[in-house]
């Protein structure tokens, strides 16, 4: 998730540049959105799922849907994110034409146990690479195992970011659906839980959208949900 709303931008600006100072959010949740938020959007406009609806008669019925909240980032922040740019167990992958055949090599982790782990057919041992010109003063870690790629296959591993993004350390778990919610195809953190309000902070594209039903619970597991800044 890299997209940040106009309101976030132009506190950050106003607070590094200028004399005004951007208040830290006293609560962060997570919302899902039909279609995908804008930049102007606020928690009164995004696309967010809707909370019940009107039946052939008129009667309102629930939905389930709320936004979940992870509290206050002041008191709940260090259980609920890892540290930035710390992620010792998922497996990069790092697109670099500095060692051997170019192409994408994979796994490879900050974390030299990670990667003994990682070897397959009880082989412990591991090889250490840099890519001094894409990333400096990184060490990665590989198994045994490791596969290089052709230039046209990108593996299904998260990039390497460098330090510049933070994931989730806990799972977001959203309520059951009581009637079908219909396409999720959007993200959305803002700094309030109470449905329709507050301010849009980021948003995103999910990159697997899908049709909710009746009966289906939506969560990102730990580690799943990414914030960067590039």
């Amino acid at each position: 998730m890299a997209a940040l709303s106009d309101y976030l931008e132009s506190g950050i600006l106003n607070h590094i540049f200028k004399g005004q100072q951007f208040l830290k959010p006293s609560e962060i949740a997570i919302a899902l959105t039909g279609d995908v938020a804008q930049d102007s959007d606020d928690g009164t406009s995004i696309p967010e799922l809707p909370s019940g609806f009107l039946d052939a008669n008129e009667v309102h019925l629930p939905t389930n849907y709320s936004r979940v909240s992870l509290g206050s980032p002041s008191i709940d922040g260090d259980s609920s994110w890892n540290n930035v740019g710390v992620n010792e167990t998922t497996g990069y992958s790092v697109y670099s034409q500095e060692v051997g055949s170019s192409g994408y090599y994979y796994p490879l982790y900050l974390s030299q146990a990670s990667a003994a782990l990682a070897n397959t057919g009880g082989v412990n041992t591991t090889q250490s690479l840099t890519f001094p010109n894409t990333f400096p003063n990184v060490t990665f870690y590989a198994p045994t195992t490791l596969v290089v790629s052709g230039v046209f296959e990108a593996p299904s591993h998260p990039e390497y970011q460098g330090n510049g993004f933070i994931r989730n350390n806990t799972e977001i778990l959203f309520n059951t659906a009581l009637s079908d919610w219909g396409w999720i195809s959007g993200v959305a953190i803002l700094d309030s839980s109470l449905y329709g309000s507050g301010n849009l902070l980021m948003y995103a594209e999910l990159q697997n959208p899908r049709l909710v039903y009746t009966g289906d619970t939506i969560r990102f597991d730990s580690n799943t949900l990414e914030i960067s800044l590039k």
